[in-house]
């Protein structure tokens, strides 16, 4: 015989929302990911552009300040000369550059592609490698005819944040003035400047304010009162190569050759040193060497130019549509980190100018 149960005095076990189903079970697991998703709130989903400006500026006018007021008897050696120059402009890079360049990489998942590019090929190379020869022409002739004026208006030249004075030309310290002021520079630069930030900016989208500030945060970087703009100007010409070619190695290639262009035509157009360069150095035949130098280089720049213009319109026309404008596409990749990254830069240059 089997036994009666008392259905009225069963209790039910309830277990922790085992049974649960229906809107009960999805308002329960929606509590749960909202749990989660409180908690790391905080964390942004993506890297931003000013997250990585406020990252480099920051630790840039950290060192500019720390440089500037520490006394010389605190270290071995000068700070302008070559080991003190080359000590700071590592720490430097390294900090201002190459630790942002890993963070951003490393926390956001940032796919090498997107940093590094795509091959693009031997005909982009020797494009990129072309261009920078008559762009070292253009900007050593833009240095020359700004010292120039600057010292026939008898303005006062403030010398850059970080630089060196030696006369030592021996092997190791032109292999140091090369791997300080040159090889790791240029890399690093390249990494952030037309790297991480070319990554992290929405791809084809507002291309023109991408390569402007690109350009702008580049010029303001390198810390340099006289050379702002042909620095602006390199910078544009270096944003505008890395966008048509889709690759963070040529302007690379093209900084090689305007650096094996100088040291071929530097007898014909040299670099005007403003540190020790006075009025009597610059007589009539060096403004007009510098203006046809300028004028020639032009005329030699604008066909190699043309051809990357046209080599960007075929790699935009392979890119997807973009469904959204482009300022819904930059929605909140600037906001308050980007605005404090430009005052630190504002402090950092009224810190060199003496303002």
């Amino acid at each position: 015989m089997g036994k009666n149960i008392n259905m009225d005095n069963f209790e039910e076990v309830k277990t922790d929302d085992l049974f649960l189903s229906g809107p009960a079970a999805a308002g329960h697991i929606t509590a749960d990911f909202e749990s989660d998703e409180d908690q790391e709130s905080f964390l942004p989903d993506k890297a931003t552009i000013g997250g990585i400006v406020l990252f480099c500026a920051a630790f840039s006018t950290v060192l500019t300040l720390i440089w500037k007021y520490m006394p010389d008897t605190i270290l071995p050696f000068a700070k302008t000369s070559l080991i003190g120059f080359s000590l700071i402009t590592l720490i430097r890079l390294f900090l201002s550059l190459l630790l942002p360049i890993v963070y951003f990489a490393v926390r956001y998942h940032i796919p090498d592609t997107n940093m590094l590019g795509r091959y693009p090929g031997m005909g982009a190379m020797l494009l990129s490698f072309m261009i920078g020869c008559p762009a070292s022409l253009i900007f050593v002739s833009l240095h020359n005819l700004i010292v120039r004026f600057f010292l026939a208006k008898k303005i006062f030249l403030t010398l850059p944040a970080f630089l060196y004075v030696s006369k030592d030309m021996s092997i190791e310290s032109r292999f140091l003035t090369l791997a300080a002021a040159f090889l790791i520079p240029v890399l690093l630069q390249e990494l952030f400047f037309r790297g991480l930030f070319f990554s992290v900016w929405p791809r084809s989208t507002a291309v023109f304010l991408k390569l402007l500030l690109s350009a702008f945060l580049f010029a303001v970087f390198m810390q340099n009162p006289v050379d702002v703009i042909p620095l602006f100007l390199l910078g544009l010409l270096l944003a505008y190569v890395r966008h048509a070619t889709d690759h963070v190695l040529c302007p690379v290639f093209t900084q090689i050759s305007m650096l094996i262009t100088y040291y071929v035509f530097s007898a014909l157009i040299p670099y005007t040193d403003y540190i020790s360069g006075t009025q009597a150095d610059f007589d009539a035949a060096s403004l007009y060497t510098s203006i046809a130098a300028l004028v020639m280089s032009l005329l030699a720049f604008l066909p190699v130019l043309a051809q990357l213009r046209r080599m960007s319109h075929e790699a935009d026309r392979l890119e997807p549509e973009q469904t959204m404008s482009w300022r819904e596409s930059l929605k909140g990749q600037f906001g308050w980190s980007f605005g404090l990254g430009l005052l630190l830069f504002a402090a950092s240059w009224v810190l060199l100018l003496n303002i």
